[in-house]
């Protein structure tokens, strides 16, 4: 991804934290060998009369409760408790600093309860307007409000509705962290419903353990295409891209993998742009006189015109137009003869027909 969302915007956080508590409550009552209490005894305190009536909650903590107390193995109750705090430790996990039980190495008596518990938690974030504060927070503090899984899709604003809001952790095989901001991120809807899925960015198809992104603590990557051809990719005259990123990290390998990103900029924006790319690149040079009578000119017509997309950032997909101008920029450099015949040619000034005697 290409930015990172505010830490700040997680810290509405206490639905989350009251589920979260009130399941360890459980285990320790259960543990204990007492009762469970009478509704809303289970909640924290200060959460008490704030969600008195959302019998809907009390129905699935009472039914958490009830499947947690036909294990009868000490054991397997530990492992469930160790896996409701370690699927929360949403930044150790996609460092890799950490590893957590997902659903389906837990008891399989306890799978319906947790999952509609914290499903049912999910849901009450937009009940209670958490989300709204969430997308709010998010939105008002990127400069580019654009997602920045693929930086090519637009988010609307506060008020319309709101872009999907991705279990990072996929809720799927990591219920317990179903409702927690941390692992909440907004992402449009290619990214959400069309790439990602329900992938778990832990672990890639073949079982094996990996880095991710963490949304909420992330610097920036740059899209690189210096290695690119500039001919015979698609077309003759298309570019054979060679797609890669600054800095080349395990994690950002991983959000490459899971969004398809190589695949998506050459089919959908490079491939497709291109040529309009050097259309508007010949429309500005000739605007500006920007002629290329020798290689030098070349060379700095097309600098000039790398920077003005890479000062436009994400909008407009300017960011992969500046990596495509900088790869072509440097084959000129280099001496890429048959690139600088077809340059000359698109910036030679127009010929006019001589008017009929």
């Amino acid at each position: 991804m290409f930015f990172g969302y505010p830490l700040a915007a997680t810290e509405n956080n206490w639905l989350h934290d009251c589920v979260l508590e009130s399941v360890k409550n459980v285990h320790a009552l259960v543990e204990a060998e007492k009762r469970y209490p009478a509704w809303p005894k289970i909640l924290p305190n200060e959460y008490q009369a704030r969600l008195k009536s959302r019998t809907g909650l009390r129905d699935r903590i009472k039914a958490y409760n009830n499947a947690l107390r036909k294990l009868s193995s000490k054991g397997e109750r530990d492992y469930i408790l160790a896996a409701v705090t370690d699927q929360n430790r949403i930044a150790d996990l996609l460092s890799n600093a950490c590893d957590c039980a997902a659903l389906d190495a837990l008891p399989s008596a306890i799978h319906e309860a947790a999952i509609s518990l914290f499903d049912f938690a999910f849901v009450m974030l937009t009940d209670l307007k958490v989300r709204d504060e969430h997308y709010t927070a998010i939105y008002n503090a990127a400069i580019e409000h654009v997602c920045p899984f693929c930086g090519t899709e637009y988010f609307d604003a506060p008020g319309a509705p709101r872009e999907a809001l991705d279990h990072y952790l996929a809720k799927s095989r990591y219920p317990f962290a179903a409702a927690n901001l941390r692992n909440l991120v907004p992402m449009g809807h290619k990214c959400n419903s069309k790439y990602k899925l329900a992938a778990d960015v832990l672990y890639d198809a073949d079982g094996v353990r990996r880095v991710a992104l963490d949304p909420y603590n992330h610097t920036s990557i740059a899209v690189v295409l210096d290695d690119s051809d500039p001919f015979d990719g698609s077309t003759p005259i298309t570019p054979r891209w060679t797609i890669n990123f600054d800095p080349d990290a395990r994690a950002v390998q991983t959000w490459a993998a899971v969004f398809s990103i190589r695949e998506r900029y050459q089919r959908d924006h490079l491939d497709e742009g291109y040529l309009a790319w050097l259309k508007e690149f010949q429309n500005w040079a000739r605007s500006a006189d920007r002629l290329a009578d020798t290689d030098d000119s070349l060379v700095e017509s097309l600098r000039r015109f790398e920077q003005l997309c890479a000062v436009n950032g994400m909008r407009d997909k300017a960011f992969l137009k500046a990596a495509a101008f900088r790869m072509l920029r440097l084959r000129c450099e280099q001496g890429h003869e048959r690139l600088k015949r077809l340059l000359r040619d698109l910036l030679a000034p127009p010929t006019t027909t001589a008017p009929c005697s």
